[in-house]
């Protein structure tokens, strides 16, 4: 019997100290969310570049469309513009991986659609854009509020 009581004990403890950590975590992951939404842009991550190319995810947070202002990417040493696509619509109708923009070394489609909602290259004016080998670029997102987040890559 006292093994038992040991047991019950034992499980009681664990339990208090899962709601505690789940008291704890729970607010911290939402005033991480309230961040990313109210100062930070919108969601951005990027894999690692891998044999000359990398995918932009853009819908990080799944179920939450993203409210996309404009893209842009700038060479990082010379600050020369290299694409900038601007939405027809300003309202995002697309998650859940139509947000995931693949970029390769050489051409890229200078305009797109993701989901319903198309973007238009406001430069270049051609229907692709270049990108070269171990140039440092940075990719700029907005949101409709004005709000960026930047990443930089190499491919």
């Amino acid at each position: 019997m006292p093994s038992q009581g040991r047991s019950l004990a034992a499980i009681l403890v664990t339990g208090i100290l899962a709601g505690l950590i789940g008291i704890i975590a729970l607010p911290a992951a939402l005033v991480g969310l309230a961040f990313c939404a109210g100062v930070g842009g919108p969601p951005l991550d990027f894999d690692a570049p891998h044999n000359g190319r990398v995918v932009a995810h853009i819908d990080v947070l799944a179920k939450i469309p993203p409210s996309i202002g404009g893209i842009r990417i700038t060479e990082a040493i010379s600050h020369r513009v290299v694409w900038d696509a601007k939405p027809v619509t300003a309202k995002s109708e697309c998650w859940n991986r139509c947000w995931n923009l693949m970029l390769t070394v050489g051409e890229n489609p200078a305009s797109f659609f993701a989901g319903r909602q198309q973007f238009l290259s406001q430069f270049p004016s051609s229907p692709t854009f270049a990108l070269a080998p171990g140039v440092p670029y940075l990719f700029e997102v907005w949101d409709n509020k004005g709000r960026v987040r930047i990443e930089r890559f190499t491919l």
